[in-house]
Parts: structure tokens; sequence; C-alpha cells
């Protein structure tokens, strides 16, 4: 299986990630911080103009940049990676696909750290979750598909959980895979909501219909953190470079 233990590099529940009180304090102020981060940045971005997603842009970086100094150094590989395969995804997906568009039909400068943002919150989120659910979820997300495929509504989203059921086979990532699965939905109707980006009703090339948002974006996500682990963990595997031998 191409998922097959792609987190076992950075298992939330590694003894390198526990925390004492002090760093539980930390950690939950941080999860406050990207919370409301993500909560205002959109705002800002929708009702600050192009300004106001410049502003977002630089504040959205200056905690990617903190949270490399302050995670687990663990983390910070994929937390790169991260930032490479979701600028990749974002330029593919909106500008050559064009599945969204958003409000001023470019790519924010404050995406690809924002997905950074996103998993962090699902690397510490995971290991807290109980298993029911993800059953929850799971369920949840087939018996939508049914749904989809019964009515022909947002039908883009019944490949989609074919997609992410795909990535609940990695018994590593299926928390993971769950909390973010989730946590993008909300995401997603926060900001179509207030109007950063829109999800297009004809999916280009497919024939298939979206909602706005489709319900199975998250699988998207999931996507991006198989890649992120299977990056990361190939990356740990290559021998290191040898050194310059001096010259005299």
């Amino acid at each position: 299986m191409f998922t097959l233990r792609a987190w076992s590099c950075i298992q939330p529940g590694n003894s390198s990630m526990q925390v004492d009180s002090a760093g539980g304090a930390r950690q939950r102020d941080t999860l406050a911080l990207l919370v409301f981060s993500l909560a205002l940045g959109l705002a800002v971005d929708q009702y600050g103009g192009i300004a106001g997603q410049l502003l977002t842009g630089a504040f959205f970086w200056a905690v990617f940049f903190w949270l490399l100094k302050t995670s687990p150094r663990e983390w910070r590989l994929p937390f790169f990676a991260c930032l490479v395969w979701a600028t990749a995804g974002e330029i593919y997906l909106s500008l050559v696909w064009g599945l969204y568009t958003y409000r001023l039909e470019n790519i924010p400068l404050f995406i690809p750290p924002g997905h950074v943002l996103m998993l962090y919150l699902g690397l510490v989120f995971a290991p807290r979750v109980p298993r029911v659910f993800v059953a929850v979820v799971s369920a949840g997300a087939v018996g939508y598909a049914v749904f989809a495929w019964i009515n022909g509504f947002d039908t883009i989203s019944i490949p989609l959980i074919g997609v992410f059921m795909l990535c609940m086979l990695q018994p590593e990532g299926r928390r993971l895979y769950a909390v973010m699965f989730v946590a993008s939905l909300m995401l997603e109707l926060y900001g179509t909501w207030i109007g950063n980006w829109v999800w297009h009703r004809d999916v280009p090339y497919l024939g298939l219909s979206s909602a706005n948002p489709p319900l199975a974006a998250g699988a998207f996500y999931c996507v991006l953190d198989v890649l992120v682990g299977l990056t990361a963990r190939t990356l740990r595997r290559l021998p290191p470079v040898a050194a310059a031998p001096a010259t005299v």
C-alpha cells in the first residue's frame, strides 16, 4: 500500500512528543493562536482588500517561522515538505484545473503557510481523538457518498471519499486523516461563507458537480498529508552527504 507507515517518522504519540505541564500550556496557547490566526486572517483578507491579503500573508509567514522554531525538531522537515506540496497543489487545483477560485483570482501568499498551520493542528489533535471518532468520520463519509450518488448532488465528493478511504487504510495515519478531514471541512465552510474563495459548480473535464465547498474537500488535505509523510520519510532515509575534504 502506497501510504504504509508514511507517518511513522513523526508519530504524534512518540515519546519524544510528550510534554510536561508547562509544555502543555504552551501547546494550548499555540493552538489558540493558530485558530485565532486562521479565523481572523481570512476575515482580514476578505474585507481588507489587497492590503488585507498582503497583511494576512505576512502574518501567516511569521507564524510559520515561529512554528519552525518552537515545534519538535522532527516536525520541521514535514513542515517544509507541506509548504512545497501545498504550493504545487494550490497552483494545479485552482489555476490549472479550475476547481475553485480565490477572491482576487490568484494564490494568496498566506495559503501555503496556512496549510502548515492546519497540519500542526492535525498533528496535535490526532493523538487526542478516540477510535470511535475515526469510525464515525469514516462511516459518515461513506454515507454521504451514497447520498450524493443517489441524489446526483456534489458528485465530486464520491471519488474524493474513495481517496479518503484509501488514505484510511494506513493504520498509523487514521486519526490524523480523520481529524484533517473534519478540520478542513470546517475551514472550507468558513472560507466559502465569508467569500475568500468559491468552488465552481461544474467540475472541469470530469462532468461532475461540486457543492461550495464539496463535503469531501478534506480528501485533498489527506492526500497532502500522505505526500508530506512519504516525503519526510524518504528524505530521512537518504544517506548523509559526505563533507568535501579540506584543501591546504
